[in-house]
């Protein structure tokens, strides 16, 4: 099976390509847990999703999987350059708001007067 996906980490920004679907599942959990295992992680990881070519439901259930496993470290995540069809299936799924990064959200409202 030819390697359609990767990732490779920059500073603090986990830079995706390829397919990011159903196959790409357990090889991504498994980096993404390597990751996290290590010491010294930012606390806020920008996660790019510039370069990723298709992207399935399974996608939603990843980045709501990365939200829960940032917030048990105490980290904030940052995704970018969301596909559209990922921003309408999470809006269809009803997790939309969930995507997005809870400590950019806070900062502006309490930025607002």
């Amino acid at each position: 099976m030819p390697n359609d996906h990767s990732s490779t980490i920059a500073g603090e920004t986990l830079k995706l390509a390829g397919a990011l679907n159903l196959a790409s599942m357990p090889r991504l959990l498994g980096e993404t847990s390597a990751y996290a295992a290590q010491q010294n992680l930012p606390d806020c990881l920008s996660i790019d999703f510039s370069d990723v070519t298709e992207i399935d439901s399974s996608g939603v259930a990843l980045l709501l999987h990365w939200r829960r496993e940032a917030l048990k470290l105490g980290k904030a995540l940052r995704y970018v350059h969301l596909p559209p069809n990922l921003s309408s299936l999470a809006e269809l799924y009803g997790v939309d708001e969930l995507i997005h990064c809870p400590f950019s959200a806070q900062r502006n409202q309490k930025a607002e007067p």
